[in-house]
């Protein structure tokens, strides 16, 4: 973020890095949030309570979430290994998240272009020892 603003979480004074959902966070209570949204959306996954449209407004959250830690994890914000680390698992998750919603017929275009791993053969040439008898 350009400006020093702090967090808008109550009681929070620590300088804020993101704008998410519509609030201002450092990087602590952003990480929360974002576990918070994507925890929800796992849930509503496994039980397939999600309702047909939900799908949509799941991936655009998570689409936030990735963007935003990418944003933090590319800003000049000196981070520990801890931020690091939660930082990289939010954006792991969105992607899952993101993967578990597209459609079909496109990950079965993804798989079919794949091509089967080939382990490399080293050829060598081999000269002929043999001698003639004179």
């Amino acid at each position: 973020m350009a400006d020093s603003k702090s967090c808008q979480r109550a009681g929070c004074s620590r300088p804020a890095v993101t704008f998410f959902r519509n609030e201002t966070l450092c990087i602590e209570h952003f990480c929360t949030r974002c576990y918070e949204f994507l925890d929800g959306i796992d849930r509503r996954q496994q039980l397939n309570q999600a309702a047909p449209g939900s799908a949509v407004e799941h991936v655009l959250i998570a689409d936030e979430c990735a963007r935003r830690a990418l944003d933090i994890c590319m800003s000049a914000t000196i981070l520990n290994n801890l931020e690091r680390a939660r930082l990289l698992d939010i954006l792991l998750w969105c992607g899952d998240i993101s993967n578990a919603h597209r459609p079909k017929n496109v990950r079965a275009e993804f798989k079919s272009a794949r091509v089967p791993y080939e382990k490399p053969v080293l050829k060598r040439h081999v000269k002929s020892t043999r001698t003639v008898p004179f």
